[in-house]
């Protein structure tokens, strides 16, 4: 352990770093769940995670937000040790940590000896300032440490697990772990009711060698199934969805602070009842296995190897149809789609590939639904919007009436909250609310009612979700902009009226004025107010695709096969070029290099 600190504190402030430093630095073990400081703590010392995971929240408690993942290696305090100046945010382990401390009053001693260390650590806190700004988020969930517990013993569970774990390792690499292989590897035993000091050591030093490190385990009340939780960086409870969703008494007795992940068997290809499996259990993602259907588990081992693509989809009206373009090109090119979330018409587009649809139908069902369905047409007296919407909402139950807990390919969606100002994710319950909410344009459907409070179109607040996208089990995220950021200019001094705009379009030999109709202003009014933070999630994308589609009116549903085309077509050679750029791994999905949160 010795050597691994010195490598860690050497790496970051240079290999001729005094020895002197090393031994002021204390040791830190942190429990799973406990936090290491809180936002607005005094900042009096900088740390190092030697073993363990950590992460990084602001705001206040309710309402906090993640940052970022700490991993092995990486530091957190730098900016309150340089300045002093109170946390920026809070740092919270997710399973039992070890960290060593470096106090301010130390280094401020050492540093009158050695100013140098000061420069170095300046340099550092500029080059994390730096990455955030360029968007350091864009991390791939890697995980060292996984535990497969399984919740039930059914011959599908345990096959299933054997495969899981065969395919992860031949991807990763790794070592798996359970008391009978233990023996086998000749490792220290347990002793009595807990694991002894030399078999933890024995277990640390594997993770520190190994890429991956997969512990197995039942729900069985043991030192080993409680050793292996806390020291888990992800939780997959595999359980069958034929047996009671209710937990089990065992299954309560298991605490874990990690991420918990739900794989859930299905006997055939039909998913239903899947909200009841995740009430009361800490679940913070799931995932459906299906019978017979191997794309499910190549899914769930992308997940866990850190490999996974997700797909956001932006909004841009009937423009956003181009999204369906893009995801055939996705398929015929076999780029998966792990993952998908989407603003607006992005969020319509999203809950037809999350259903599982070929390509093929889900265009289909969308020329059925905008061309022939007519969802626009049905206008009201203008007190609350030009169209009811009723017919849009027909339109969408009789295609996507599910809950989204039980789509096959995980998805959100998100909508903008009226009186708080704030976005609302949509991950949870009935997929056409969900839609209906985050398509409510403004002045053109009624704002929809989600918790007992009013909430309209997802562009006005966030029109490319990639920052949600970050937020899950994803490794690359391929983006879909389909906003308009073409500036146009017109011949005309003043804002011509009503009735000149209507001569020049009936009577001949009139002016004729190029302005946009009411449905485009409002359109375009939406996304206006969140222009300037798409350009940021924008660069978060590891590949973004802008379909050229400003030619296209974004009320124009009669162009609906020449817009998709242009996606298709526009997504097709982007697609291709990202492929290219990741030889020679191109049937793996790229993965940026992690950067650890920096909590001044």
């Amino acid at each position: 352990m010795k050597d691994l600190i010195d490598a860690i504190v050497r790496q970051y402030f240079g290999a001729d770093t005094d020895s002197a430093l090393l031994d002021l630095l204390q040791p830190v073990n942190l429990p799973g769940g406990k936090w290491l400081f809180r936002e607005g703590d005094p900042g009096d010392a900088l740390y190092f995670l030697i073993q363990g995971r950590l992460q990084a929240w602001a705001g206040a408690e309710g309402q906090a937000r993640l940052l970022g993942e700490v991993r092995p290696g990486d530091s957190v305090g730098e900016a309150g040790l340089l300045a002093g100046d109170p946390r920026s945010a809070g740092i919270r382990a997710i399973r039992d940590s070890f960290l060593v401390r470096l106090d301010k009053r130390d280094f401020e001693q050492l540093a009158r000896r050695h100013p140098d260390m000061v420069m170095k650590l300046a340099g550092h806190v500029s080059r994390l300032m730096q990455q955030n700004l360029a968007g350091a988020q864009r991390e791939g969930r890697r995980f060292k440490t996984i535990c497969l517990l399984t919740l039930h013993e059914s011959d599908r569970v345990q096959r299933s697990r054997e495969v899981l774990v065969q395919d992860l390792l031949e991807q990763v690499g790794g070592l798996a772990l359970c008391p009978e292989r233990l023996v086998q590897l000749g490792a220290p035993t347990a002793e009595g009711a807990s694991l002894s000091t030399d078999l933890r050591r024995w277990l640390a030093e594997q993770e520190a060698r190994e890429p991956l490190v997969v512990f197995l385990c039942g729900t069985e009340d043991s030192a080993w199934t409680r050793f292996v939780l806390r020291q888990s960086d992800l939780v997959v409870r595999l359980a069958d969805a034929t047996e009671s969703p209710i937990p089990t008494q065992a299954e309560r007795a298991l605490h874990a602070e990690c991420l918990q992940l739900l794989a859930l068997h299905h006997r055939g290809e039909t998913i239903s009842g899947t909200a009841e499996w995740l009430s009361g259990r800490p679940i913070d993602h799931h995932f459906h296995l299906r019978e017979g259907l191997a794309e499910d588990h190549a899914r769930l081992v992308r997940v866990l190897a850190g490999t996974s693509v997700g797909l956001v989809l932006g909004a841009g009206a009937v423009r956003g149809l181009s999204e369906l373009g893009v995801y055939k090109a996705m398929v015929e090119l076999g780029i998966p789609v792990d993952w998908v979330g989407g603003s607006s018409i992005g969020s319509i587009v999203g809950g037809a590939i999350a259903m599982g649809w070929t390509p093929d139908h889900a265009i289909a069902m969308s020329r059925l639904s905008f061309v022939k369905g007519k969802p626009f047409s049905d206008y009201t007296l203008p007190v609350v919007s030009l169209i009811r919407g009723q017919r849009m909402m027909r339109l969408l139950r009789a295609q996507l009436d599910v809950a989204i807990e039980d789509l096959p390919i995980p998805y959100f969606c998100v909508s903008s909250r009226l009186d708080r100002g704030d976005v609302h994710v949509h991950q949870h319950g009935s997929l056409v609310e969900a839609i209906r909410a985050s398509a409510a344009l403004p002045g053109v459907l009624p704002p929809a009612v989600v918790e007992e409070e009013l909430v309209v179109d997802g562009a006005v607040l966030n029109n490319l979700p990639v920052d949600i996208m970050r937020q899950k089990l994803v490794g690359s995220v391929v983006a879909v902009d389909v906003s308009s950021r073409h500036a146009r200019r017109v011949d005309y001094e003043e804002t011509p009226g009503s009735l000149a705009v209507l001569r020049g379009r009936w009577l001949p030999f009139s002016r004729r004025y190029r302005v946009p109709s009411l449905a485009t202003l409002i359109l375009r009014s939406t996304e206006i107010g969140s222009l300037a933070q798409a350009r940021q999630r924008r660069a978060n994308a590891d590949l973004l695709i802008s379909p050229p589609v400003s030619q296209f009116r974004m009320t124009d549903v009669k162009a609906f096969d020449p817009i998709v085309e242009v996606g298709y077509s526009h997504g097709l050679e982007a697609l291709k070029a990202w492929q290219a750029s990741r030889e020679p791994d191109r049937d793996v999905p790229a993965i940026v290099p992690a950067v650890g949160a920096a909590a001044g």
